[in-house]
């Protein structure tokens, strides 16, 4: 972990492992890092969702100690680099909220999402059970561009009648065993080419209906998501009201929780989820009072959406992703070095 201290100089210096390096020097190898996972994400197709995912991260920390320091010095630094790495402060914004994302640095979607800077910043503007929906049902995809993402996160407008006539040319049917796999494998190419056509088409019962359980699937997940972020907020908010009251001394250990809030000035709508409609009104608590980090609690998100989809699993068979995976993974084996430490990107090699 890095520390930062203040030399009667007024130089601030990191202090890492008894290692001491200046702000120059760190921004300095951050700078080559950061030049070289650019480098690799536009070389090196297969990986550049992982590329940009460590730019994000990269870049999160670099402003982060300059937002933490202060310093005329360190903002200097700060805006030499992206000077230096072609970054404008709206595109330093998509990597970061990118890296931040749940979902868009889940493997399990590696090769499922598409690996450009700004349809991945898209992604990030939809409610994460609408874009796991969106990920699983193969309406977003690799493939899928900017003005399409777009295009689902805007409600449908009903589109004008035509007047012409309408002429019946076809029907289409495939065989009955599997019949949902070999569909959701149709699907994206089937729709783009009658879409680009602009031929209409109706689904039959069947495919309304699978549509349809998917979505109440989705909307059951996200209820026990719900669930479990309650459970979780009142177990860490109850423990920390208990540790303050017994630290203070302020009431014996039996007191009702209630009564316990009061005495800290706390309000309901503080350190309860009372009134909270979603896991998101929940984590907006957790997180204001202090409780939880941000990253930890997106991580147990997904962890209960993991036990969600366990729990409740899809009638649509998961495509298959474990060679995509597999090949990533080698050919970032390939082209990166690893990092011994997370500021110094001295040995990375590309």
């Amino acid at each position: 972990m890095w520390v930062s201290k203040v030399k009667k100089s007024n130089l601030t210096v990191f202090v890492a492992d008894e290692d001491i390096e200046s702000p120059l020097d760190y921004f300095d190898s951050s700078k080559q890092g950061l030049k070289k996972l650019l480098r690799a994400k536009s070389e090196h197709e297969k990986n550049a969702l992982l590329c940009i995912i460590e730019i994000g991260k990269k870049l999160s920390e670099l402003q982060d100690f300059q937002k933490r320091v202060k310093s005329s010095k360190v903002d200097g630094l700060w805006n030499n680099l992206l000077q230096e790495v072609e970054l404008s402060p709206a595109t330093v914004t998509k990597y970061i909220k990118i890296s931040n994302h749940p979902l868009l640095t889940d493997r399990r979607f590696l090769g499922r999402i598409p690996a450009s800077v700004f349809s991945l910043y898209e992604l990030t503007k939809l409610e994460p059970i609408t874009l796991q929906l969106l990920i699983e049902s193969n309406e977003i995809n690799a493939t899928s561009g900017r003005s399409v993402i777009v295009s689902l996160s805007k409600p449908q407008s009903k589109s004008k009648k035509s007047s012409s006539k309408k002429v019946s040319l076809m029907t289409l049917s495939i065989p009955g065993k599997d019949w949902i796999k070999c569909y959701k494998n149709l699907e994206p190419k089937l729709l783009n080419t009658l879409d680009s056509m602009g031929l209409s088409y109706d689904f039959t019962t069947d495919v309304r209906s699978l549509e349809n359980s998917e979505i109440t699937r989705m909307k059951k997940i996200e209820k026990f998501v719900f669930q479990k972020s309650k459970v979780f907020f009142n177990q860490v908010v109850k423990s920390h009201i208990d540790q303050q009251c017994r630290e203070m001394n302020l009431c014996p250990p039996k007191t009702p929780f209630k009564k316990k809030m009061k005495l800290l000035k706390f309000g309901v709508d503080e350190v309860t989820t009372e009134g909270c409609i979603d896991t998101q009104e929940v984590s907006v608590r957790l997180i204001g009072i202090g409780l939880v980090e941000e990253e930890k609690w997106n991580q147990l998100q997904m962890d209960w959406m993991s036990e969600g989809l366990d729990k409740f699993p899809s009638k649509i068979p998961e495509a298959t992703q474990e060679s995509v995976i597999e090949d990533s993974v080698t050919s970032v084996d390939e082209f990166f070095t690893p990092v011994k430490k997370r500021n110094d990107f001295s040995g990375f090699k590309v």
